[in-house]
C-alpha cells in the first residue's frame, strides 16, 4: 500500500517546500560554493544570479534586500507557495475519493 502511494505521489509537491526551505537555512554570509551552474563553468552573466540570496531575503522578511539581490524574489516564492498549496490540495482530494 506504502509503494501505491508513493508511486502517485508528485514529487513537485515535494521538491518545492524542501527547496525553499533549504533556502530559508541558507548562509548568503557564509561564503558557500556557489550553486550556479553558469558560474561555475566560468560564464559572467546569468539571469538568475541573485534568487537564491533574494529568496533567503525575503523568507526572512527583509524585502528590500530581496528586491536588491533579484527583483523577481517575491513573485517566486509567492508562486512556489501557491503551487505548493495547489498540488497539496490535488493529493489530498485524490486521497479522499480513494
Amino acid at each position: 500500500m506504502i509503494f501505491t502511494f508513493l508511486k502517485k505521489f508528485p514529487l513537485e509537491l515535494l521538491a518545492w517546500p524542501v527547496g525553499l526551505t533549504g533556502l530559508f537555512f541558507l548562509d548568503p554570509a557564509a561564503g558557500q560554493p556557489s550553486l550556479c551552474l553558469f558560474k561555475n563553468i566560468g560564464i559572467p552573466f546569468c539571469p538568475g544570479c541573485g534568487l537564491g540570496h533574494g529568496i533567503h531575503f525575503f523568507l526572512h522578511g527583509r524585502w528590500l534586500e530581496a528586491l536588491h539581490h533579484h527583483w523577481l524574489a517575491p513573485a517566486v516564492v509567492l508562486i512556489l507557495v501557491y503551487r505548493t498549496v495547489q498540488l497539496a490540495r490535488l493529493q489530498f482530494a485524490e486521497l479522499k475519493l480513494q
